[in-house]
């Protein structure tokens, strides 16, 4: 699927390249829904009676993440009004969120051969960091203001792991197809625009340093304010 939206956004980008355009530089404010649901597989260990398990939670927050954006629009459409033309951009999110609002533990039964060297219970905590955000992508008008979006995205997941027990799982990138519909328009030098936007991440999959296995699917909303000035 990311081939296919690499290769539509630079289809309709060498398609277009003989026509005249503006550029615009601006900063968005958005407000992010994201959501995750994981599984987690632990190893028995070599410790007798031990035993494997699986564990599955979902975990969501709301954050408000500031990025900004270049873009380069055609002069002109026939479908949308001043200000509504074919755009092709790249935005950088700036700083990092939690996947949870609140921090996910569990309570086992401590192995010492999984690197707890404690006895009777234990209670592991872990969370998840999204930072480096970049979207590539392609606004095309539909009629007067509105406008639909298709964009590739790129973001880094970071892991945190209770550090009390050995074993994580370090640290890893996502790909994702990026999808949205708005409203646009120009007002002398300033472009003002309002989208609602969905990003279908990929799946990540991850071993840790203790054969323990993790699964997650994570999805991103979010609604936004976009200003930029016209050159």
């Amino acid at each position: 699927m990311k081939k296919i939206i690499i290769t539509a956004i630079a289809t309709i980008m060498l398609g277009t390249s003989a026509f005249a355009g503006s550029v615009q530089f601006g900063a968005k404010l958005s407000q992010n829904f994201i959501e995750a649901t994981g599984t987690e597989t632990t190893t028995a260990g070599s410790v007798a009676g031990g035993a494997a398990n699986t564990n599955s939670t979902s975990v969501d927050n709301v954050v408000t993440i500031p990025s900004i954006f270049a873009e380069y629009s055609l002069d002109s459409s026939i479908w949308g009004a001043e200000g509504n033309e074919i755009t092709f951009g790249a935005n950088y999110t700036f700083g990092d969120a939690d996947v949870s609002d609140v921090t996910s533990t569990r309570t086992d039964t401590a192995e010492d051969a999984a690197g707890s060297g404690s006895s009777g219970t234990v209670t592991y905590a872990a969370n998840a960091t999204v930072e480096n955000y970049v979207n590539y992508y392609v606004e095309m008008p539909l009629a007067g203001a509105a406008y639909v979006k298709l964009g590739f995205s790129q973001i880094d997941v970071l892991t945190r792991e209770d550090t009390d027990h050995e074993g994580s799982y370090g640290d890893t990138s996502l790909d994702g197809v990026n999808y949205g519909v708005g409203i646009k328009g120009l007002y002398g030098p300033l472009q003002i625009k309002l989208s609602y936007e969905t990003t279908d991440w990929d799946d990540l999959s991850l071993t840790s340093t203790t054969s323990n296995k993790i699964t997650a699917d994570l999805d991103n909303d979010e609604l936004a304010l976009s200003v930029a000035y016209r050159f």
